[in-house]
């Protein structure tokens, strides 16, 4: 059994799994591979990089996912169920995982909240129109089910990288406080 599962390997989802492992916490990413940042040629809107393509990024986060222990997958899932442990993640190939917390990465596999009850509108803060948003979440991507969290734009928030990498940061450092009971702080050398 795992401590965190994470649907989504993209900035959001890979931020977190840093975090989460890095705190100790036995942490797995199932990336389907289509992160939209992908598409991005010139990412150039990040602090402190001045100038990325968006798989160069994500590459950059997987490889440190990896390094701090985060076990990464790919494939797509099919069915999220709640357990008396947690949650029981299903992906098409039958392949299962169980983890204790599930963050929710993903702005694509939206039938997968409304399965589990949530209900879904437009985020306004992205311009296109085609981004959906969770209704009813904390600021913090904690929601109405117990330890399942919710990312990034489907959160409600703005389509920024760096948002996203904060934000997944901050559901993996909210994680770890509350699983180890003390405020967690990873600070560098």
């Amino acid at each position: 059994m795992l401590d965190v599962l994470v649907i989504g390997g993209g900035i959001s989802g890979g931020s977190a799994s840093i975090y989460t492992s890095q705190g100790g916490l036995k942490t797995a990413v199932i990336d389907s591979g289509k992160s939209q940042i992908k598409q991005v040629s010139k990412l150039f809107n990040y602090p402190g990089i001045k100038e990325i393509t968006g798989s160069e990024l994500l590459e950059n986060i997987k490889d440190q996912a990896l390094a701090a222990g985060t076990q990464w997958n790919e494939g797509s899932v099919e069915t999220v169920l709640r357990n008396d442990n947690g949650y029981s993640v299903i992906l098409t190939d039958g392949k299962e995982f169980v983890s204790k917390y599930l963050i929710i990465a993903t702005n694509l596999q939206t039938s997968l909240l409304e399965n589990l009850g949530f209900e879904l509108a437009v985020n306004e803060k992205v311009p296109s129109g085609k981004i959906k948003k969770v209704l009813g979440i904390d600021p913090d991507g904690t929601t109405k089910l117990p330890n399942l969290y919710i990312t990034s734009l489907l959160a409600g928030l703005s389509s920024q990288s760096v948002i996203a990498a904060g934000h997944g940061t901050a559901i993996g450092i909210s994680i770890v406080s509350k699983e180890t009971g003390k405020t967690y702080m990873w600070h560098d050398k």
